[in-house]
């Protein structure tokens, strides 16, 4: 008995080993099935103020994340709260003319950018932080201070990276240092709305990873679309899923106003919700 027991169990263990072993990696998304896409969207031509606003706008993201990772909940982070005046100038000598207000019940934070000097044959690189080290600041009562993320583009303006960092207050009443990482790519393409119009859509996909300590906790899938202001109203949308930690987690930044080659200025909304990446709709008219 026992030996049979033993030829079956082997039997089984040899087909799940055969199942995994015939198993295929996911599909690439169709942007990527022909090889890297740096070559070919060298046509974006982000302005310094795209850059900076861009730049700001993942700096909410990411104070956000730290905000959820200090509550030890989503839930607990859960809400929407006012984007002031995201304001963009791409001027290297003032960072007061970069910078962005959240506005929670809980408290307010700022974050300014300062920018450095565009290098032609490499990219731009930047730092983002809050003022005054973000004394008083806070999201939904979580006190967040020295947040600090350095920035990088290259020089087509389709890929930014990021390496930042934060002290958020957690539920055990002392600050928690908290590193955060992301890499993204822009690219352009047109969305047909009827009538054989198109709207030129920037779009952007990448991860983030948020570290205590050094050690990850959490990983999150990210992607934005943004609309200039051509013949449009401006609009930039930035979405993020938490793909692994303790529970589902949607972070939603949506703006609107002014996206031009001259400044970047809008407001709108920061949603923190308790929602897995399949839980939302899709827009109806730009999509995902």
């Amino acid at each position: 008995m026992n030996i049979k027991l033993n030829v079956l169990t082997a039997a089984i263990l040899a087909g799940f080993s055969s199942v995994a072993l015939s198993d295929v990696p996911p599909e690439v998304p169709h942007m990527y099935h022909y090889g890297p896409a740096s070559l070919q969207f060298q046509n974006l031509n982000l302005s310094d103020a795209e850059r900076a606003g861009y730049a700001l706008a993942e700096g909410i993201m990411q104070m956000a994340e730290a905000t959820i990772l200090a509550k030890a909940s989503c839930s607990a982070a859960a809400g929407e709260y006012d984007v002031v005046n995201l304001y963009a100038s791409g001027d290297v000598y003032s960072p007061s003319t970069n910078s962005v207000t959240v506005l929670s019940p809980g408290g307010s934070f700022t974050l300014q950018a300062k920018l450095n000097h565009i290098n032609e044959f490499y990219g731009q690189t930047m730092s983002i932080f809050q003022p005054m080290g973000g004394y008083g600041d806070a999201l939904a009562g979580t006190k967040l201070k020295n947040f600090y993320n350095d920035v990088s583009f290259n020089a087509a303006g389709t890929m930014m990276t990021g390496e930042g960092k934060v002290e958020a207050k957690g539920v055990n009443n002392i600050y928690d240092l908290f590193q955060l990482k992301v890499i993204k790519d822009f690219y352009h393409d047109d969305v047909y709305v009827g009538w054989g119009e198109r709207i030129p859509v920037i779009y952007d996909w990448g991860l983030q990873s948020v570290s205590k300590l050094g050690y990850p906790l959490n990983k999150y899938w990210q992607r934005s679309k943004s609309l200039r202001d051509d013949g449009f109203q401006g609009h930039t949308h930035f979405v993020k899923d938490r793909l692994v930690g303790s529970s589902p987690c949607h972070i939603d930044l949506s703006l609107h106003g002014s996206n031009n080659a001259d400044f970047f200025q809008q407001n709108g909304t920061l949603t923190i919700e308790s929602k897995s990446p399949n839980q939302y709709p899709v827009d109806p008219l730009l999509g995902w």
